[in-house]
């Protein structure tokens, strides 16, 4: 065999290299694009069940409703969104009608027996009073922990409050004064150790912002400062409250006999969350 004949056959037998294909932009965009959605969704379910785990895994599991003779009835209601702690204004281990003054409500009733409490995000609690108003910036702010926040306070002789559950919870003298307390550390207090109210900022005649304290974001919100009172004032609840319906997880049932408070109308639509 000639020396041309085995080059060429050399050649014709030399192995091929693979072909590499094109990397394109928009491969490079679609590639990265589905595995930020696995991403993201494998964190929103990791999320999820663990808010769950934690909302149905209780503290206090041997709490029970104090007796009726010393018992004081306080109410957990939730809208569907946020939950709200309404308690009694003249009891004497805490009297807040000594906290709340009468100047900070546009209009005053003397005869108001509770006190509704919930605890926020400033910009968002302040700007959504009605689902209308609800604006996707100020979630976004108040998930993302931008900016201060607030307590508000609305009074009135009985309960008339839109809400899709409630839950009566009867407290020893002492656990009203502890819950008393986590609500009043939410407060923002002056030099003389009066309460901060938020000049002519309201939603109607009987309530009142006042300045907060704390810091609200998506892992601490106002569902959690709720549960965390009632953990602290030695309540069942769960160990993680993220949402209404984990904060009723856990609650106890209303006991027997519990007062008229839990009786409630939907009257006033959705109240803002918080």
């Amino acid at each position: 065999m000639s020396e041309s004949q085995s080059s060429q056959d050399a050649l014709v037998n030399k192995p091929k290299r693979p072909v590499k294909r094109r990397k394109t932009w928009f491969g490079f965009l679609l590639r990265w694009f589905f595995r930020t959605c696995f991403v993201l969704i494998m964190v929103v379910l990791g999320f999820s069940a663990t808010a769950w785990i934690l909302g149905n895994t209780p503290v206090n599991r041997d709490f029970h409703h104090a007796e009726v003779e010393n018992g004081i009835d306080i109410l957990v209601i939730n809208n569907g969104v946020h939950a709200d702690l309404v308690l009694p204004l003249n009891e004497p281990s805490f009297r807040w009608h000594d906290r709340l003054k009468e100047a900070d409500f546009p209009s005053f009733d003397p005869e108001n027996r509770y006190a509704i409490f919930g605890w926020g995000n400033r910009q968002f609690y302040m700007e959504t009073q009605t689902w209308d108003d609800l604006k996707i910036s100020n979630v976004l702010f108040a998930f993302a922990g931008i900016g201060d926040t607030v307590v508000h306070v609305e009074l009135c002789r009985d309960i008339t409050w839109a809400t899709q559950s409630s839950r009566t919870i009867r407290l020893s003298p002492d656990q009203f004064k502890r819950l008393s307390e986590h609500l009043l550390a939410s407060f923002r207090t002056q030099t003389n150790g009066e309460l901060s109210p938020i000049p002519d900022r309201h939603y109607g005649n009987a309530d009142a912002f006042y300045e907060g304290l704390g810091h609200y974001h998506l892992f601490r919100t106002c569902n959690v400062w709720a549960g965390s009172g009632l953990a602290k004032a030695g309540v069942r609840v769960g160990y993680w409250t993220l949402t209404p319906d984990l904060l009723f997880a856990c609650l106890p049932e209303s006991p027997a006999g519990s007062s008229g408070i839990e009786t409630l109308e939907d009257a006033r639509g959705f109240s803002a969350g918080k």
